[in-house]
């Protein structure tokens, strides 16, 4: 088998519950997303995060939260 790199992203920038009810949003959602991905073989995750509402954000903390 010739070598493969999986790579995730599960939140994107712009879905909302209200376009799927799995999409992980929270710091916590989104961590165990990627853990499960990286599971099943993923070695790269493109990450994301939100703030309380929802919208995209850049908020190092949210970011540094998810992370840890």
């Amino acid at each position: 088998m010739e070598k493969l790199i999986i790579t995730v992203a599960p939140t994107g920038a712009w879905p909302t519950k209200k376009d799927t009810p799995h999409i992980p949003l929270t710091p916590k959602e989104i961590a165990e997303e990627v853990y499960q991905c990286w599971k099943a073989g993923a070695s790269i995750a493109h990450i994301h995060v939100r703030n309380d509402d929802a919208s995209a954000s850049m908020n190092f903390d949210k970011f540094k939260e998810t992370v840890t």
